[in-house]
């Protein structure tokens, strides 16, 4: 399976990776980590966050409507998104992670990336 930890602001965060369900991408997020970037808030899907890599994802593993949790590939902007409460979602997204583990230390700090864009974000395998 593995296990993503990503670190954000003050909060250690676990995630699963989801490999059967999206094994292609999965391996390209793991040959890409570590992954230091900024994380900012979405401004037109409530209770989501996001942050800019430098590659491209091209195939469609997973690729549904993201429930509380999820981590997902956007590849038009070549961001990373994670929903982390309830939302409309605006579409399908590659979906290859869950936050298992301390989601509402994550909520905290993603809803401070409101008002405060650019927060540090580290994602690294476990």
């Amino acid at each position: 399976m593995g296990m993503l930890k990503i670190t954000v602001g003050n909060q250690v965060v676990m995630a699963k990776l989801l490999t059967d369900e999206a094994p292609e991408t999965v391996q390209i997020i793991r040959s890409h980590l570590p992954i230091i970037s900024r994380l900012n808030h979405s401004k037109i899907c409530d209770n989501e966050v996001f942050f800019q890599v430098p590659f491209f994802i091209d195939k469609k593993e997973n690729y549904r409507l993201p429930t509380i949790g999820d981590i997902g590939f956007w590849n038009i902007r070549q961001t990373i998104c994670i929903w982390y409460d309830s939302m409309q979602p605006l579409g399908p997204t590659i979906l290859f992670g869950k936050i298992v583990e301390n989601l509402e230390g994550f909520k905290k700090e993603a809803r401070q990336t409101w008002e405060r864009q650019g927060t540090p974000i580290r994602i690294e395998m476990a």
